[in-house]
């Protein structure tokens, strides 16, 4: 795990593998490595209502799929910054939502970080015809680095990680029906609508997760997709 990153533009400059990366390798441990950063925040907290181990597990997924140009720094930063109050106050409960919608909000901060950077390298290459605080382009540096580090960051990792669960996941409840599993996308919709993620266009309703934009229906249809899969 990443332990000597203290701010948006270490993380971006860590060259620490992304969760991408790490899940085209080994998928399940991307998930487990998430699940223990979501864990221990969670167990840091004195509030009401927490999450519980499937709660947790959902989450991580939902990382997985909307997050995984983040790197591992990115996360440690990100939830040192939320037990420190960077993000707001908890005050009686956490859960998905709010851990995801804030993740949005490390992301715009990331975003702008990386626009400047790159605004101030086109001042330097305009005023010396090239970047002189750079041998290589960013994206040429971080591209050999987690080439280089990625499987040694796997195994020390795997090696963290163990056998040992940090979370003990809840039974698993069986859906008897289609309508059972409709009625739970669709409040899993409007939860995600009612949060940071919900849009109005054109009088109709969306979930906007960076350059992807979700109406009820195609939200719908990718979730019986990944069912079926």
């Amino acid at each position: 795990m990443p332990n000597d990153y203290r701010s948006i533009s270490q993380a971006v400059n860590s060259g620490v593998p992304s969760l991408g990366s790490i899940r085209r390798s080994d998928a399940e441990l991307a998930k487990e490595v998430i699940i223990e950063f979501i864990s221990d925040f969670v167990q840091f907290l004195n509030v009401g209502k927490t999450m519980n181990a499937s709660q947790i597990k959902q989450t991580s997924v939902l990382v997985l799929q909307y997050f995984p140009h983040l790197n591992l720094a990115d996360f440690k930063v990100f939830f040192e910054k939320m037990k420190v109050g960077h993000f707001g106050k908890f005050y009686d409960s956490i859960d998905g939502q709010l851990i995801l919608s804030k993740l949005e909000e490390y992301n715009q901060e990331r975003m702008n970080t990386v626009e400047s950077a790159n605004l101030e390298a086109h001042k330097r290459f305009k005023k010396y015809g090239y970047d002189p605080l750079a041998k290589k382009t960013k994206a040429e540096e971080d591209e050999e680095k987690q080439r280089s580090d990625l499987p040694r960051m796997i195994e020390v990792m795997k090696s963290a990680l163990g056998e040992k669960k940090q979370i003990q996941e809840a039974p698993k409840q069986t859906i008897s029906t289609a309508k059972d599993i409709t009625q739970r996308w669709l409040r899993q919709f409007d939860n995600l609508f009612n949060g940071k993620f919900g849009k109005v266009v054109a009088g109709m309703r969306f979930l906007v997760f960076g350059e992807k934009r979700y109406n009820l229906e195609t939200f719908m249809e990718r979730k019986f997709n990944n069912l079926e899969n």
